[in-house]
């Protein structure tokens, strides 16, 4: 969720490379031998750090985890308004960046595919998520900021559900639908 920093290691940079291959093409559609031709090194080196594919797979997401906490912190001392923005702006780096989905929207897709630990980690991860959106929107009412109607917790599922699909209507409509749904986000909270 935050600036990308140069991966220094072996360990981060298939990390990162699965990061990248989920998001593009999806969990199931990745293997090991398209990270390994990337990084130039042998299968049996992925799996030295990751024997098997879930545990991988739960480095991505716990990658994804630290980095929204990262993103958290730094957008802390913020105003609701603006934090929403900078949100926004993670989601808007998504599709100018291949058309990705996010990790929520690239584990969801494969939701009952996955393995239950998978499953476990990336609800976490949406939890996490749901719990600083609901914070952010209550902070905001409060303030008089957002002035939606109904609750914090049903303006997060809301947005937690189009967030996610934005992504998708990027992919297969472009850009201006994208922007649309991320306009249409930006309204419902004034």
């Amino acid at each position: 969720m935050k600036t990308p920093r140069p991966l220094s290691n072996t360990r981060e940079k298939i990390v990162g490379l699965a990061q990248n291959y989920i998001q593009g093409i999806g969990y199931h559609s990745f293997n090991y031998r398209q990270i390994a031709a990337d990084l130039s090194i042998k299968n049996a080196s992925i799996h030295h750090y990751f024997p098997a594919k879930d545990d991988l797979g739960l480095a991505v997401i716990e990658q994804a985890k630290t980095d929204f906490t990262a993103f958290t912190e730094s957008s802390a001392s913020k105003a609701p308004t603006d934090r929403v923005e900078a949100l926004l702006g993670i989601y808007q780096r998504y599709l100018e960046d291949g058309r990705k989905l996010c990790i929520v929207g690239s584990f969801g897709a494969c939701y009952q595919d996955i393995s239950p630990s998978l499953q476990a980690a990336i609800d976490s991860h949406v939890a996490q998520i749901a719990t600083w959106l609901t914070g952010t929107f209550a902070e905001g009412l409060q303030t008089g900021e957002f002035t939606f109607k109904g609750t914090a917790e049903a303006m997060t599922s809301g947005w937690t559900s189009t967030l996610v699909g934005s992504l998708n209507i990027g992919r297969t409509h472009g850009a201006k639908a994208f922007e649309q749904t991320l306009d249409y986000l930006r309204q419902s909270i004034r």
